[in-house]
């Protein structure tokens, strides 16, 4: 089918207390796997594409694989643009045919956030797509590790003057943890869905508990981002796969990454409780 709004499945997920799994891709690999294991387990489904894979491949390419593979789905799959840099890219983005778009003005004080969130929430509510917006700072392991939680009085101001329909928030998560603890502030997590009353986006959930994102979910979440997680079990996969030097079938090992990237995909699909809900 094509693809449809993204707020539809936020909107159902956060009435039913499950979540959407937000899979960002990179390649035609993570197209496949994401898409295909949604439809087996009968999920609705968002992609979502970020800016390091936007410095590595087109907009409109990436757009143009996934909305092809969506027309052969029977599943509602929305496509949403990650952590996007401001109005230029979100326009450009909704004419690649995102039905999803996301600001990041996280790094912005809050009023500079305000203005330009307000900027993009005219265009995307003109034609009806969700806008989603950060608050906080998570951080990213190896990068920038500064963290600092959402303000809630900052955080229901924020949403009562762009009226966006989704927001990041800062609960103690942090972006690319692999093998390391991550523990979330769930009573801060409360506190904030009590205030503001729409769906809560966790980013950065590599490394957190199951039963703490089970719990998150239950208290406002109704998105989760998934990249390192099969990233990196791609890496470990072709790891494993080249240190035997008789594996020399390249069509093997390409469907291998496949096979690896859908055994993340179905375990996160189980865990955020979206399965049959399509």
């Amino acid at each position: 089918m094509p693809l449809v709004s993204g707020k539809e499945l936020l909107n159902e997920a956060h009435k039913n207390k499950y979540a959407i799994g937000a899979f960002s891709v990179d390649h035609i690999n993570s197209v496949e796997a994401v898409l295909t294991t949604a439809e087996k387990l009968e999920s609705p489904v968002i992609v979502q594409t970020g800016q390091a894979t936007l410095k590595q491949t087109k907009m409109n390419y990436l757009a143009s694989i996934i909305k092809e593979k969506a027309s052969e789905m029977k599943i509602p799959i929305a496509l949403h643009l990650d952590h996007g840099n401001g109005l230029d890219q979100s326009v450009q983005a909704i004419q690649s045919g995102y039905t999803s778009i996301m600001f990041d003005g996280s790094q912005y004080e809050i009023k500079k956030n305000i203005t330009i969130t307000k900027k993009i929430r005219e265009i995307t509510s003109a034609i009806n797509l969700p806008l989603e917006a950060e608050l906080g700072k998570l951080g990213t392991v190896g990068k920038n590790e500064i963290r600092q939680l959402t303000d809630p009085d900052d955080a229901k101001m924020f949403v009562e003057a762009t009226k966006v329909d989704s927001l990041a928030v800062a609960l103690g998560n942090i972006h690319a943890s692999y093998n390391k603890k991550v523990e979330l502030n769930l009573e801060h997590l409360n506190l904030i869905h009590n205030l503001v009353g729409i769906p809560i986006v966790l980013h950065g959930g590599t490394g957190v508990d199951e039963t703490d994102v089970k719990k998150a979910i239950s208290l406002g979440v109704s998105k989760v981002n998934i990249a390192t997680e099969w990233r990196r079990s791609t890496i470990d996969y072709l790891r494993d796969y080249l240190s035997n030097s008789e594996n020399n079938d390249f069509f093997a090992m390409n469907q291998g990454i496949t096979q690896a990237i859908s055994k993340i995909v179905e375990e996160k699909i189980y865990l955020f409780g979206s399965e049959g809900k399509a």
